[in-house]
Protein backbone atom coordinates (compact mmCIF):
# COMPACT_ATOMS: atom_id res chain seq x y z
CA UNK A 1 0.00 0.00 0.00
CA UNK A 2 2.83 2.35 0.84
CA UNK A 3 4.29 1.81 -2.62
CA UNK A 4 0.95 2.57 -4.28
CA UNK A 5 0.59 5.75 -2.20
CA UNK A 6 4.10 6.91 -3.15
CA UNK A 7 3.41 6.19 -6.82
CA UNK A 8 0.18 8.18 -6.63
CA UNK A 9 1.91 11.19 -5.10
CA UNK A 10 4.77 11.14 -7.61
CA UNK A 11 2.43 10.74 -10.57
CA UNK A 12 -0.42 13.04 -9.60
CA UNK A 13 1.24 15.82 -7.60
CA UNK A 14 3.16 17.32 -10.56
CA UNK A 15 -0.04 17.37 -12.61
CA UNK A 16 -1.89 19.17 -9.81
CA UNK A 17 0.96 21.65 -9.39
CA UNK A 18 1.15 22.31 -13.11
CA UNK A 19 -2.61 22.70 -13.45
CA UNK A 20 -2.53 25.36 -10.75
CA UNK A 21 0.19 27.29 -12.63
CA UNK A 22 -1.36 26.88 -16.09
CA UNK A 23 -3.93 29.66 -15.75
CA UNK A 24 -4.98 29.76 -19.41
CA UNK A 25 -4.94 25.99 -19.87
CA UNK A 26 -2.66 26.00 -22.92
CA UNK A 27 -0.20 23.51 -21.45
CA UNK A 28 2.67 26.01 -21.29
CA UNK A 29 3.74 27.88 -18.18
CA UNK A 30 6.05 30.87 -18.43
CA UNK A 31 7.78 30.33 -15.12
CA UNK A 32 9.94 33.45 -15.21
CA UNK A 33 10.88 36.01 -17.81
CA UNK A 34 12.60 39.33 -18.32
CA UNK A 35 10.55 42.21 -19.76
CA UNK A 36 10.62 41.87 -23.54
CA UNK A 37 8.93 43.66 -26.47
CA UNK A 38 5.52 42.41 -27.51
CA UNK A 39 5.92 39.28 -29.66
CA UNK A 40 4.81 39.16 -33.26
CA UNK A 41 1.98 36.83 -34.36
CA UNK A 42 4.55 34.38 -35.72
CA UNK A 43 6.35 34.35 -32.37
CA UNK A 44 3.12 33.61 -30.53
CA UNK A 45 2.31 30.75 -32.89
CA UNK A 46 5.70 29.14 -32.28
CA UNK A 47 5.96 30.09 -28.60
CA UNK A 48 9.38 31.51 -29.44
CA UNK A 49 9.59 35.22 -28.50
CA UNK A 50 12.37 37.13 -30.20
CA UNK A 51 14.09 40.45 -29.67
CA UNK A 52 13.90 43.09 -32.44
CA UNK A 53 17.18 44.20 -33.94
CA UNK A 54 18.46 47.64 -32.96
CA UNK A 55 18.21 50.25 -35.74
CA UNK A 56 21.56 51.86 -36.45
CA UNK A 57 21.67 55.65 -37.10
CA UNK A 58 21.99 56.80 -40.72
CA UNK A 59 25.71 57.57 -41.21
CA UNK A 60 24.92 59.89 -44.16
CA UNK A 61 23.01 62.34 -41.94
CA UNK A 62 25.41 65.09 -40.76
CA UNK A 63 25.23 66.18 -37.14
CA UNK A 64 25.92 69.86 -36.56
CA UNK A 65 26.30 71.53 -33.14
CA UNK A 66 24.17 74.40 -34.46
CA UNK A 67 21.17 72.22 -35.26
CA UNK A 68 19.72 72.65 -31.76
CA UNK A 69 19.95 75.47 -29.19
CA UNK A 70 22.35 75.00 -26.32
CA UNK A 71 20.53 74.09 -23.12
CA UNK A 72 22.13 75.23 -19.88
CA UNK A 73 21.28 72.97 -16.91
CA UNK A 74 19.55 74.75 -14.05
CA UNK A 75 20.74 72.30 -11.41
CA UNK A 76 23.70 70.06 -10.80
CA UNK A 77 23.23 66.84 -12.76
CA UNK A 78 23.31 63.61 -10.82
CA UNK A 79 26.29 61.34 -11.28
CA UNK A 80 25.42 58.62 -13.80
CA UNK A 81 25.51 55.04 -12.63
CA UNK A 82 28.57 53.30 -14.13
CA UNK A 83 27.52 50.75 -16.71
CA UNK A 84 29.08 47.32 -16.98
CA UNK A 85 31.36 46.91 -19.99
CA UNK A 86 29.89 44.76 -22.74
CA UNK A 87 31.04 41.14 -22.81
CA UNK A 88 33.90 40.27 -25.11
CA UNK A 89 32.44 38.84 -28.32
CA UNK A 90 33.42 35.35 -29.44
CA UNK A 91 36.67 35.21 -31.33
CA UNK A 92 34.96 33.51 -34.25
CA UNK A 93 31.83 31.56 -35.15
CA UNK A 94 32.17 27.98 -33.97
CA UNK A 95 33.20 25.31 -36.42
CA UNK A 96 32.63 22.44 -33.96
CA UNK A 97 30.02 21.51 -31.32
CA UNK A 98 30.26 22.94 -27.78
CA UNK A 99 32.42 21.01 -25.35
CA UNK A 100 31.55 22.56 -21.98
CA UNK A 101 28.73 24.49 -20.27
CA UNK A 102 29.12 26.73 -17.21
CA UNK A 103 26.27 28.33 -15.20
CA UNK A 104 27.82 29.97 -12.10
CA UNK A 105 24.49 30.72 -10.38
CA UNK A 106 23.79 26.99 -9.87
CA UNK A 107 27.38 25.80 -9.68
CA UNK A 108 27.19 23.96 -12.99
CA UNK A 109 30.38 23.16 -14.89
CA UNK A 110 29.86 20.12 -17.10
CA UNK A 111 31.13 18.61 -20.33
CA UNK A 112 29.00 18.74 -23.47
CA UNK A 113 28.97 15.93 -26.02
CA UNK A 114 27.19 15.48 -29.33
CA UNK A 115 23.76 13.88 -28.97
CA UNK A 116 21.70 12.01 -31.55
CA UNK A 117 18.57 9.88 -31.58
CA UNK A 118 17.32 6.37 -32.21
CA UNK A 119 14.23 5.22 -34.11
CA UNK A 120 11.86 2.95 -32.16
CA UNK A 121 8.55 1.22 -32.82
CA UNK A 122 5.63 1.43 -30.40
CA UNK A 123 3.00 -1.20 -29.60
CA UNK A 124 0.86 -0.04 -32.56
CA UNK A 125 3.72 -0.55 -35.00
CA UNK A 126 4.29 3.18 -35.40
CA UNK A 127 7.89 4.36 -35.69
CA UNK A 128 9.13 7.33 -33.68
CA UNK A 129 12.43 9.03 -32.84
CA UNK A 130 13.80 9.29 -29.32
CA UNK A 131 16.74 11.44 -28.24
CA UNK A 132 19.59 9.62 -26.52
CA UNK A 133 20.58 11.92 -23.65
CA UNK A 134 24.18 11.24 -22.53
CA UNK A 135 25.17 10.22 -19.01
CA UNK A 136 27.23 12.61 -16.86
CA UNK A 137 27.23 15.29 -19.57
CA UNK A 138 24.92 17.68 -21.37
CA UNK A 139 24.00 16.67 -24.91
CA UNK A 140 24.21 19.05 -27.87
CA UNK A 141 21.46 18.22 -30.37
CA UNK A 142 23.44 17.38 -33.48
CA UNK A 143 20.80 18.92 -35.76
CA UNK A 144 20.88 22.26 -33.91
CA UNK A 145 23.04 25.33 -34.50
CA UNK A 146 26.67 25.92 -33.57
CA UNK A 147 27.46 28.80 -31.17
CA UNK A 148 28.11 32.17 -32.75
CA UNK A 149 26.52 31.27 -36.09
CA UNK A 150 22.92 32.31 -35.48
CA UNK A 151 20.05 29.90 -34.93
CA UNK A 152 18.98 27.71 -32.04
CA UNK A 153 21.75 25.97 -30.06
CA UNK A 154 19.98 23.16 -28.17
CA UNK A 155 21.31 21.16 -25.21
CA UNK A 156 19.53 18.48 -23.16
CA UNK A 157 20.56 16.85 -19.89
CA UNK A 158 19.31 14.46 -17.23
CA UNK A 159 17.92 15.93 -14.00
CA UNK A 160 17.50 12.89 -11.72
CA UNK A 161 19.68 10.08 -13.13
CA UNK A 162 23.10 9.46 -14.70
CA UNK A 163 24.95 12.37 -13.14
CA UNK A 164 21.95 14.71 -12.79
CA UNK A 165 23.77 17.33 -14.87
CA UNK A 166 20.69 19.58 -15.18
CA UNK A 167 19.26 18.83 -11.72
CA UNK A 168 19.45 22.48 -10.60
CA UNK A 169 18.55 24.05 -13.95
CA UNK A 170 15.10 24.81 -12.54
CA UNK A 171 16.76 27.16 -10.04
CA UNK A 172 18.18 29.48 -12.69
CA UNK A 173 16.67 32.93 -13.11
CA UNK A 174 16.45 35.52 -15.88
CA UNK A 175 19.67 37.50 -15.88
CA UNK A 176 21.86 34.51 -14.98
CA UNK A 177 24.80 33.95 -17.28
CA UNK A 178 25.49 30.79 -19.26
CA UNK A 179 28.80 30.26 -21.02
CA UNK A 180 29.27 27.66 -23.71
CA UNK A 181 32.79 26.67 -24.63
CA UNK A 182 34.01 25.21 -27.88
CA UNK A 183 37.37 24.00 -26.66
CA UNK A 184 38.93 27.26 -25.35
CA UNK A 185 36.57 29.74 -27.06
CA UNK A 186 33.82 31.13 -24.79
CA UNK A 187 30.33 32.07 -26.00
CA UNK A 188 28.44 34.01 -23.29
CA UNK A 189 24.64 34.03 -23.04
CA UNK A 190 22.11 35.54 -20.60
CA UNK A 191 18.97 33.67 -19.52
CA UNK A 192 15.77 35.49 -20.51
CA UNK A 193 12.97 32.92 -20.20
CA UNK A 194 12.09 29.76 -18.31
CA UNK A 195 9.16 27.54 -19.29
CA UNK A 196 7.48 24.40 -17.94
CA UNK A 197 5.42 22.35 -20.39
CA UNK A 198 3.33 19.22 -19.95
CA UNK A 199 4.75 16.13 -21.63
CA UNK A 200 3.25 12.97 -20.11
CA UNK A 201 -0.37 12.57 -21.15
CA UNK A 202 -0.21 15.70 -23.35
CA UNK A 203 -2.17 15.81 -26.59
CA UNK A 204 -0.45 15.53 -29.96
CA UNK A 205 -1.07 19.24 -30.52
CA UNK A 206 0.53 20.08 -27.19
CA UNK A 207 3.58 17.97 -27.97
CA UNK A 208 3.97 19.86 -31.26
CA UNK A 209 3.98 23.10 -29.27
CA UNK A 210 6.60 21.67 -26.97
CA UNK A 211 8.76 20.59 -29.91
CA UNK A 212 8.71 24.15 -31.29
CA UNK A 213 11.18 25.16 -28.60
CA UNK A 214 13.95 23.06 -30.15
CA UNK A 215 13.24 23.93 -33.77
CA UNK A 216 15.62 26.13 -35.81
CA UNK A 217 15.18 29.88 -35.25
CA UNK A 218 16.27 32.92 -37.28
CA UNK A 219 17.87 34.52 -34.24
CA UNK A 220 20.75 33.19 -32.13
CA UNK A 221 19.66 31.61 -28.86
CA UNK A 222 20.62 28.83 -26.48
CA UNK A 223 17.86 26.41 -25.42
CA UNK A 224 18.41 24.09 -22.45
CA UNK A 225 15.99 21.19 -21.90
CA UNK A 226 15.47 18.79 -19.01
CA UNK A 227 12.61 17.14 -17.11
CA UNK A 228 10.51 18.40 -14.19
CA UNK A 229 9.87 17.82 -11.31
CA UNK A 230 12.79 16.00 -9.70
CA UNK A 231 10.69 12.97 -8.67
CA UNK A 232 9.33 12.22 -12.16
CA UNK A 233 9.63 13.00 -15.86
CA UNK A 234 6.06 14.17 -16.48
CA UNK A 235 6.94 17.69 -17.64
CA UNK A 236 9.73 19.47 -19.45
CA UNK A 237 11.71 22.46 -18.20
CA UNK A 238 12.93 24.74 -20.97
CA UNK A 239 15.40 27.58 -20.34
CA UNK A 240 16.19 30.06 -23.11
CA UNK A 241 19.25 32.32 -23.13
CA UNK A 242 20.26 35.05 -25.58
CA UNK A 243 23.73 36.07 -26.76
CA UNK A 244 25.61 38.48 -24.47
CA UNK A 245 27.95 39.68 -27.20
Amino acid sequence: MAGIALWSVQSLLPAWQFRGMDADGDGVVLAETLPTPSPTPDDVALLLPTFPEAVAPDPTTPISPTDAPLEVPTEKPSRPTPSRPPPTPPVQPATAPPTRIVIPSIGLDAPVVEMGWVVKTNANGERYSEWVVPDFAAGWHKNSALPGRGGNVVLSGHHNIAGEVFRDLVNTNPGDTVTLYVNDVAYPYVITEKYIVQEKGASYEQRLKNAAFIKPTPDERLTLVTCWPYETNTHRLIVIARPAW
